[in-house]
């Protein structure tokens, strides 16, 4: 489901703003809705540096081939993004403090993506195909943004560790190498990466609800992921099938709604 200053390269928008305020009565209104990880092995810190350089590929090869920026959704994603920041830095510790941002680009199959340290990136294609209201594009982005508020790249490096041999010192680059050369391993992370879609499935709803996001009008994007049938199977299931997240989902609308009922109204 998904991979700044305010500048305007011609008529696309390529990076937006940094967001580092939040409203000052935030902490009473919001509520804190996602757990803090603890007893992990490595730091967040380190975690970050690994994956910082991630997206970079990416970003690249869109401003190669002009398809870096926004061009027809260049108000509505800094607006959606913006209110879910403010959000999202209420939620733990580590969260108020990521330099949270947010990057657009054209790139076909590119969809959406968050690192560790909170940046995002979101393919404008992606969204007018799956998220063409604010609704369902709040969805997308706070259930990426959920991945680094509950540290999940983090927690699959832990348990990673703890199904290969002990006593053998791992920095967090000997374990992408684990994962990324060792089938078997990946394959038996299976259930830890498909938590993690779920949390963050979870989190992502409860979040954008709590921003003053209609989750009934949320629930359309899984929606139409559980209606969809030409996804290949995958060798390791990353995912948990579609319907069983929109259950899942499904589940959770009444907590949704009660957060929804309780906040302010999303700007339009």
């Amino acid at each position: 489901m998904v991979e700044r200053v305010r500048r305007w390269p011609g008529h696309a928008l390529a990076l937006f703003a940094l967001v580092t305020a939040s409203p000052a009565d935030a902490a009473d209104r919001w509520p804190q809705l996602a757990y803090q990880p603890v007893a992990l092995g490595w730091s967040a810190a380190e975690v970050e540096r690994a994956t910082t350089g991630n997206i970079a590929p990416i970003v690249q090869r869109a401003q190669r081939d002009g398809q870096l920026g926004c061009r027809q959704s260049c108000e509505r994603l800094p607006r959606v993004f913006e209110r879910l920041v403010a959000l999202a830095r209420q939620q733990t510790p580590r969260a108020s403090e990521l330099a949270w941002s947010i990057t657009v680009v054209r790139t076909p199959g590119v969809e959406a993506m968050a690192l560790p340290g909170g940046q995002v990136l979101v393919s404008e294609a992606f969204v007018q195909a799956s998220a063409p209201d604010e609704e369902t594009l709040a969805f997308v982005l706070a259930h990426e943004m959920a991945h680094s508020i509950l540290e999940h790249e983090r927690q699959t490096l832990h348990f990673a560790r703890m199904l290969l041999p002990g006593n053998v010192p791992r920095s967090v680059a000997d374990m992408y190498a684990e994962i990324d050369y060792n089938f078997a391993l990946l394959k038996s992370l299976e259930p830890v990466l498909q938590q993690g879609e779920f949390e963050a499935d979870e989190l992502g709803l409860l979040l954008a609800s709590a921003a003053g996001f209609d989750p009934r009008r949320q629930l359309a994007f899984a929606e139409r992921e559980a209606g969809r049938a030409d996804r290949p199977e995958p060798l390791v299931r990353t995912h948990p099938p579609a319907r069983q997240r929109l259950e899942r989902l499904q589940q959770r609308l009444p907590l949704a709604l009660r957060l929804f009922d309780a906040a302010d109204p999303a700007p339009r």
